[in-house]
């Protein structure tokens, strides 16, 4: 949020906030509260005429469903609603320091690549990845990448590294050898 532009239209903001304040209390469950907060950005959008009051109330009221959508994903909610997405970065959480969101890593090779390079980390254990998530592997990766600017799945990744292992000729991603030699690297790091 552009702290400026809130401390200055600060006082606009908490008067308009006030009255919807009460009513968003009442509601019980987050996700009539994000409903009840979106309709207030309609409100919002079509009532107030000052587009730098409009800008800063709707941002405080973004603030608000963005904090409701990360308690639904905290409790595990099954409806809880993606992050709004905004054009600085991809939204995807929130950070355990600042409460901001985070960035996804952007891969741009394919996905065939990108489970191979996950199958060297986990399977070499000199480098240091942890067996116990080994299982989940590809629900993890999805949680902290995109292909080429693309969410990917779980059973997206699960195909890709299955359609390798089915490949008995090859078996590996074009430009394996690049992967393979990082995981030389590494081990020539350690020595």
């Amino acid at each position: 949020m552009d702290f400026g532009l809130y401390q200055k239209h600060e006082t606009f903001i908490k008067e308009r906030w006030l009255p919807l304040s009460v009513e968003f209390m009442l509601l019980e469950g987050p996700e009539k509260k994000i409903s009840f907060l979106k309709e207030a950005q309609r409100q919002a959008s079509k009532e107030i005429q000052n587009i730098e009051e409009k800008s800063a109330f709707i941002e405080f009221l973004e603030i608000k469903i963005l904090n409701m959508q990360n308690k639904l994903s905290k409790n595990g909610s099954t409806k809880a609603q993606m992050p709004v997405q905004r054009n600085e970065t991809l939204n995807t959480g929130e950070s355990h320091s600042t409460g901001e969101p985070v960035e996804k890593i952007d891969w741009e090779a394919g996905l065939a690549e990108l489970t191979f390079v996950f199958e060297i980390l986990f399977k070499n254990k000199e480098i240091g990845c942890s067996m116990k998530q080994y299982k989940k592997r590809w629900a993890l990766i999805a949680k902290h990448f995109t292909v080429k600017g693309k969410e990917i799945t779980s059973e997206g990744l699960r195909h890709a590294f299955s359609q390798l292992k089915v490949n008995k000729s090859e078996g590996m991603p074009r430009n394996h050898e690049i992967y393979e030699a990082l995981l030389t690297m590494s081990q020539e790091i350690e020595d």
